[in-house]
C-alpha cells in the first residue's frame, strides 16, 4: 500500500514538473522574441558608451556606461554617478559647485573602438543633480552633459517622458563583466504597487545585474526609446510568505529576487519636454 502511494505521488510530481517546464518554455519564448525585436531596431553597439574622466583631486573615473539622447535641436549625454555631496553617498564626495574646477576632462567612447568618442562640455540640469534641503545637500545619481563634439557614427536615442506605469515591460541595455552586450527584460514593480513610478523606476529582473559597467546604461521601452537611466542593482532575500529577510539568515524555501533602480527621463528632462530631432550643431570628430 505504501509503495502504491509513493509511486502515485511520484507520478503527480513528474506531471507537475512537466507542466512547469512547458509553462517556462512557452513564457520564455515571447520574452526572447521581444529581446530579438529590440536588438534588430537599433545598433546598440553604437549607442552604449563608456566613461573616462580625470579630476584634480579625485581618482580617475574609468567605469560605468553612458548614452546620448536627442534634446530639442541638439544632443546631450546621460550617465549615472554618485560622487556629489550626499547623506547617502558611499564614494568620494564632490560638491556640484566644485565640479567645473575639479574636472580636467571627461570623454565617453564606444567600448569596442576607442577612436570613436565624444567630449563633454558643460553640465546640464544642474538644479536637478544637487539640491539643498535644510542643512543637508543631497544629490541624484545622474549626470547630463552638453557636448563639445561627437563622432558621427554614434547613435543618440529618442527620449520618452511618459509616465512609467506599474507592470510596464522595460529593457536594460549594457555590457557585462566580459564586455558582452546584454539586453535584459524587466517588469516595473514599484515598492508599494503605486500606479505610476515618476522619479524612480524600480524594475524586477530575472538575473542579478551586478556589473559596474551597467550603471549609467539606458532603460528603454519596446520601441527603443530611452525612458530612464540605470542607477544601481540589488537583490532581496524573500521567504516562503514573500517577506524580506536578512540575507545571511538561513531560512528554508527562501529565494532571491533581483531589482534595478533607475531615474526616469520624465524626472531628468521634465514632463513638459517635447522631443525634436533637429540637426545638432556640433563639431564632428
Amino acid at each position: 500500500m505504501k509503495i502504491r502511494i509513493s509511486v502515485k505521488k511520484r507520478g503527480i510530481l513528474n506531471h507537475l514538473l512537466l507542466i512547469s517546464l512547458l509553462i517556462m518554455v512557452f513564457v520564455e519564448r515571447p520574452f526572447a522574441q521581444e529581446v530579438e525585436k529590440l536588438k534588430s531596431k537599433i545598433e546598440w553597439e553604437k549607442v552604449i558608451l563608456k566613461n573616462y574622466a580625470t579630476f584634480q583631486n579625485l581618482k580617475d573615473l574609468h567605469w560605468g556606461s553612458a548614452f546620448l539622447i536627442k534634446y530639442n535641436t541638439g544632443i546631450i549625454a546621460c550617465t549615472a554617478r554618485d560622487f556629489f555631496r550626499s547623506t547617502l553617498t558611499h564614494g568620494q564626495i564632490l560638491s556640484i559647485k566644485d565640479f567645473d574646477k575639479e574636472l580636467i576632462g571627461w570623454k565617453m567612447y564606444l567600448p569596442d573602438d576607442l577612436s570613436k568618442y565624444i567630449i563633454m562640455d558643460t553640465l546640464a540640469f544642474r538644479d536637478k543633480i544637487e539640491r539643498t534641503f535644510s542643512v543637508f545637500i543631497y544629490s541624484k545619481p545622474i549626470l547630463t552633459f552638453a557636448l563639445k563634439n561627437i563622432h558621427r557614427q554614434m547613435i543618440p536615442l529618442e527620449p520618452d517622458v511618459r509616465r512609467i506605469r506599474n507592470r510596464d515591460t522595460l529593457f536594460l541595455v549594457g555590457y557585462d563583466n566580459k564586455n558582452k552586450l546584454k539586453i535584459i527584460r524587466g517588469i516595473v514593480e514599484t515598492a508599494l504597487n503605486e500606479k505610476y513610478a515618476d522619479d524612480d523606476i524600480r524594475i524586477k529582473t530575472e538575473e542579478y545585474l551586478n556589473y559596474a559597467d551597467f550603471v549609467g546604461s539606458p532603460i528603454v521601452d519596446k520601441g527603443g526609446k530611452a525612458v530612464g537611466i540605470m542607477n544601481r542593482a540589488y537583490r532581496l532575500k524573500i521567504d516562503q510568505r514573500g517577506r524580506i529577510i536578512n540575507e545571511n539568515k538561513q531560512v528554508d524555501n527562501s529565494h532571491f529576487e533581483y531589482f534595478i533602480n533607475g531615474t526616469s527621463m520624465r524626472s531628468i528632462l521634465g514632463k513638459d519636454y517635447i522631443s525634436n530631432s533637429g540637426n545638432p550643431k556640433l563639431k564632428d570628430l
